[in-house]
């Protein structure tokens, strides 16, 4: 399930270029507003249901970002796991069962939705279409196949305050932020990973 979530989404004529440059509109502003973020820190309580919008799931954690392309999604409840990029390579470090997966970050990009939140790199937002309700953005993926087909960001000012994730099995997560810190120093040692001793490592870059 945590796989899935992050796993991190044309007319022609008149109308077309119309819808073309309120897109791209759209797309600068959600791009301006995130690179005043230079560093994100929050507390979050995650709600995941499935298509038929039944809760499956609980937890809580924090959230870390930092610009450009880092990001540490730690969970501690309902158990601990640690998601870590460093805009090279993710790692996936699950706790109980002592198992780290590595990942190319530029491989899969699609894994996770927070490359976007410190991404100003064109061929990766090509990938998405972006709209606009307020200060709720959202990002849907134009790839069929990609893990994660939508992500909706909430704002409260500058400050992100909710993030929606929605997976190719329509399943929703659902995060909301407090203790928001912004643009504080966050060291880089947060961002990148030593597997403790006797961890069972699966290197997919390898492959």
């Amino acid at each position: 399930m945590l796989r899935s979530i992050f796993a991190v989404v044309l007319l022609s004529g008149s109308i077309m270029t119309s819808v073309s440059v309120i897109a791209q509109t759209t797309e600068q502003v959600l791009q301006r507003k995130l690179a005043t973020i230079k560093t994100f820190s929050a507390s979050f309580e995650q709600q995941v249901f499935d298509a038929q919008k039944q809760l499956l799931q609980q937890g809580k954690g924090q959230l870390m970002i930092k610009q450009p392309a880092m990001f540490r999604f730690e969970t501690t409840e309902p158990e601990p796991n640690l998601f870590i990029g460093d805009g090279t390579t993710l790692w996936f470090y699950n706790e109980p069962l002592e198992q780290l997966t590595i990942f190319d970050a530029e491989n899969e990009v699609n894994r996770t939705p927070f490359v976007l939140l410190t991404s100003t790199k064109p061929e990766l937002w090509q990938q998405y279409e972006v709209t606009q309700q307020g200060e709720l953005f959202i990002i849907r993926s134009k790839d069929v196949d990609s893990a994660v087909k939508q992500l909706t960001l909430s704002f409260s000012g500058n400050a992100l305050s909710k993030m929606q994730v929605l997976d190719m099995n329509q399943q929703l997560s659902e995060f909301n932020f407090t203790l928001v810190q912004l643009n504080v120093a966050l060291d880089a040692s947060m961002f990148n990973f030593t597997p403790p001793e006797h961890t069972d490592i699966d290197d997919q870059r390898q492959r």
